[in-house]
């Protein structure tokens, strides 16, 4: 249901979409450092193709990467993120904020040693993540992602977990529309 709604959603602001005789690329291709609360640090990539002006679709992609001392046992995760959607960007001459809604899933990975024994677990469970940014024209082939943050709901061994999740980098302009 969440699906056709969405998908409805799309075509809807597609087909209203004016043609607008300005300089898009083709795609965008992001990559950079991501924050996802505590200690899990990592990188976030992501590239989309802009549609029209204002509405492209996104592959977003992340690695986060902690560890905790439980005592004398240190516990070591990461999670890897494949997440897919819409996003809408309001483009002015030099700042293009952007909202997005995008939907997947998440890998997440534990493992422990304990008194010389190697323990480990993992899951893959649905994922979304809803927020938005802001882009810093440099050049027509060059943006400066200043900030991108969301409300990020990984599902994992069988519990949601409320994140948020911060990023920043560079952004490449490939082709033109």
């Amino acid at each position: 249901m969440l699906r056709k709604t969405l998908c409805s959603m799309c075509l809807v602001v597609v087909a209203l979409s004016p043609a607008i005789a300005q300089d898009v690329s083709k795609a965008e291709v992001f990559g950079g450092y991501s924050w996802a609360g505590g200690n899990f640090h990592g990188w976030n990539a992501a590239v989309m193709g802009n549609v029209t002006k204002r509405f492209g679709i996104v592959a977003d992609f992340s690695g986060h990467y902690g560890s905790e001392l439980d005592g004398a046992i240190l516990i070591k995760k990461d999670g890897h993120s494949f997440l897919f959607g819409p996003r809408f960007s309001f483009r002015g001459k030099r700042l293009t904020p952007f909202v997005y809604a995008l939907f997947g899933a998440t890998r997440f990975h534990e493992s422990a040693t304990i008194s010389g024994q190697h323990l480990s677990d993992s899951d893959t469970g649905f994922s979304s993540a809803l927020g938005g940014g802001l882009d810093v024209k440099v050049n027509d082939r060059v943006a400066i992602r200043a900030f991108q943050i969301d409300y990020f709901r990984p599902n994992f061994f069988g519990e949601a977990h409320n994140r948020g999740r911060l990023a920043f980098g560079v952004v490449l302009h490939l082709g033109k529309k």
